[in-house]
C-alpha cells in the first residue's frame, strides 16, 4: 500500500479567503482554463490553477511562501475567461493579502491596518501628535504675516523629529519582513555558482534588470483584461518617484543648507512638485473610477482603505498649497496637518497593506532572476 499524506485544511485560512474578496473560490473545478490564457503564467510553473485548489484546501503554508503568487499582476484574464466565474485573480489577491500579514512585524499593527477602526486611530494619531509638537515647539498657533507651513510645524524639531524615526522603524520591519520571505521560498533551491552570477551581471545587475521591468510595467503591459490599467499605475508609480526626489531635495536643502521651503513656482523643484501632484491625483482618480466602474470586480476594505489613504496625501497637499497661495491661512495650515497626517498614516501602511506589493513584487523579480528562472 503506497504512503500517504494526510491534508489538513485550515478553514480558518478558507474563509480568511472567501471574505477578503475571494469569494467565488469555491467555484473552481480545476479545468486549468486560467492557467491557460494567463499570458504571465510561465510554461514550467503555471499559475494558478496550483493556487486554486491549494487554496480550496486551506494550504495557507504551502501559498503564501509560494514566489508565484505575487508573478500574478491581478489583470483578470484568467477572471474574464473562467467558464465558472470563479475569478481566480482575486482569489490570488486575496492569497497576497495573507502573505503580506502573516511576514508582517510586528504583526498587531499589520491586523490593525486591516480593520476598518485601524483607519481612524492611523489618521486621528498623527493629528494629535504633530498638534502636540506645534504646542511644544510654541507655534500653535502659527506665527508671523506670511503663510510658510513650517511657521505651524517646524522642520528639524517638528516634521524630522517624528518622519526621520518612523521611516527608520518601518524601513527595518519591512527588511525583517522580506528577509523572512526571501528565506522561506528560497527553501531547497541552490544558489548560483560565482561565474553564473558573473553571467548576470552580479546583484547589479539583477537589480537593474528587476526594476527596469517594475519601472516599465513589463508584464503588466501583457495583461489582456484590464490593460487600461496600465497607465493609471505608471501614473501614480512615476509621480511618486517624483515627490520622492521632491521630499529628499527639500530635506537637504533644508536640513543641511539651511535654504527654507516654500520655493517659488518657477523653481525646477517645485515645478517637478506641482507635475508629480497633478500625475498622482490623476493615477489615483483614474484607478478609482476604473474600479468603480468594473462591475465584475471585487472590491473589499483591503483595496478601498489604501486607495482612500493615496487620494487624502494627494488632495490635502494641493488644498494646502492652493489655500497657501490664496492667503487663507487657517485652511491652508489646516490642510498641511490633515496632510502631514495622511502621510504619516501611508508610511505605516507601506509594510503591512496592499501597499506593500511593491516591495514583495520587487524582491520576487529579484529572487526569480538570482536562482535562474528567467
Amino acid at each position: 500500500m503506497a504512503n500517504g499524506r494526510l491534508v489538513e485544511p485550515d478553514v480558518k485560512f478558507i474563509n480568511g479567503i472567501i471574505q477578503t474578496g475571494g469569494s467565488s473560490l469555491k467555484k473552481c473545478f480545476q479545468c486549468a482554463t486560467c492557467s491557460v490564457v494567463c499570458p504571465l503564467s510561465p510554461e514550467d510553473n503555471p499559475f494558478p490553477r496550483k493556487h486554486m485548489i491549494l487554496a480550496q484546501w486551506g494550504q495557507k503554508q504551502a501559498l503564501i511562501k509560494d514566489p508565484a503568487i505575487w508573478l500574478c499582476h491581478n489583470c483578470n484574464d484568467c477572471s474574464s475567461y473562467c467558464p465558472r466565474g470563479a475569478r481566480p485573480g482575486d482569489v490570488l489577491g486575496a492569497i497576497r493579502a495573507f502573505c503580506i500579514e502573516e511576514y508582517a512585524t510586528p504583526k498587531w499593527l499589520a491586523n490593525m491596518v486591516r480593520q476598518p477602526k485601524g483607519l481612524l486611530l492611523l489618521f486621528g494619531f498623527p493629528i494629535i501628535l504633530f498638534l502636540i509638537v506645534a504646542l511644544l515647539n510654541g507655534t500653535l498657533p502659527p506665527k508671523g504675516a506670511e503663510i510658510i507651513p513650517h511657521n505651524f510645524i517646524p522642520v528639524i524639531t517638528g516634521v524630522d523629529i517624528v518622519f526621520v524615526p518612523l521611516a527608520a522603524l518601518l524601513a527595518f520591519s519591512l527588511f525583517k519582513s522580506l528577509s523572512r520571505f526571501w528565506k522561506d521560498m528560497s527553501m531547497g533551491l541552490t544558489p548560483p555558482s560565482a561565474y553564473q552570477m558573473l553571467v548576470k551581471g552580479g546583484w547589479w545587475g539583477i537589480l537593474y534588470s528587476s526594476l527596469k521591468e517594475i519601472l516599465g510595467h513589463t508584464r503588466f503591459r501583457k495583461c489582456g483584461a484590464a490593460k487600461e490599467r496600465t497607465v493609471p499605475h505608471l501614473l501614480l508609480m512615476w509621480s511618486f518617484i517624483g515627490l520622492l526626489v521632491v521630499t529628499t531635495f527639500v530635506f537637504i536643502a533644508e536640513d543641511i543648507f539651511h535654504v527654507e521651503a516654500p520655493f517659488p513656482l518657477v523653481h525646477p523643484i517645485k515645478i517637478l512638485a506641482n507635475l508629480s501632484a497633478v500625475a498622482f491625483l490623476i493615477g489615483i482618480f483614474w484607478l478609482m473610477k476604473n474600479r468603480m466602474t468594473d462591475r465584475d470586480s471585487v472590491s473589499t476594505y483591503w483595496d478601498w482603505s489604501l486607495i482612500f489613504v493615496i487620494m487624502a496625501v494627494g488632495v490635502t497637499g494641493v488644498l494646502a498649497e492652493g489655500f497657501r497661495l490664496a492667503h487663507v491661512a487657517f485652511l491652508a495650515y489646516g490642510f498641511y496637518l490633515l496632510h502631514l497626517s495622511s502621510v504619516f498614516a501611508l508610511f505605516v501602511y507601506l509594510p503591512f497593506s496592499k501597499f506593500a506589493h511593491l516591495a514583495y513584487r520587487t524582491l520576487v523579480y529579484v529572487h526569480e532572476k538570482y536562482y535562474g528562472k528567467s
